[in-house]
């Protein structure tokens, strides 16, 4: 038997756009991947050492960037379950894609900071949290300047003329 707030929540997430669901995942996949070796030094018969995205070099990059996107996916999850109207559709006149791209280009930033601060002996979880980064920046920017809200609860009209928001 299946709970039945598991499937009200699974309905909100099918519920939301392309995009906003990209970005819940991603977060939450950068999250944990935070807590995979970005670094991996071997030292031959003594073993390896194993940094990982919240430890050092570079500590205060990777975590701002992991926290920036767990805020991106924190905001889409709350204006999902939230009543409409309890988070505003615009903050400081930006609508949420526009600030879902600066968000995502700061954390793409200090990825790329990370990386230029200690480059040599790269784990996966480096690239791993790349490819999240990437997937943050993806959707955003694809919807910023469309018109369309990918991260907003879909509304479905049954219409024949309804244009799908698929940003």
């Amino acid at each position: 038997m299946e709970n039945k707030s598991s499937n009200d929540f699974m309905e909100k997430f099918k519920g939301l756009g392309l995009g906003g669901q990209i970005i819940v995942v991603a977060a939450l996949v950068l999250f944990i991947d935070g807590f995979l070796p970005w670094y991996s030094v071997d030292l031959g018969p003594f073993g390896s050492v194993d940094r990982n995205g919240w430890e050092s070099p570079g500590a205060i990059w990777s975590m701002l960037a992991i926290l920036i996107g767990l805020a991106m996916g924190g905001v889409i999850v709350a204006r999902a379950l939230m009543t409409a109207g309890t988070i505003p559709d615009n903050v400081g006149g930006f609508s949420w894609p526009k600030i879902n791209l600066g968000a995502a280009g700061v954390a793409a930033l200090f990825v790329v900071i990370k990386l230029i601060n200690e480059s040599s002996y790269l784990s996966f979880g480096f690239y791993v949290g790349i490819i999240c980064v990437i997937a943050l920046c993806a959707m955003p920017a694809r919807c910023a300047y469309s018109g369309h809200d990918s991260t907003a609860p879909a509304t479905r009209v049954n219409t024949p003329d309804a244009v799908p928001i698929a940003c």
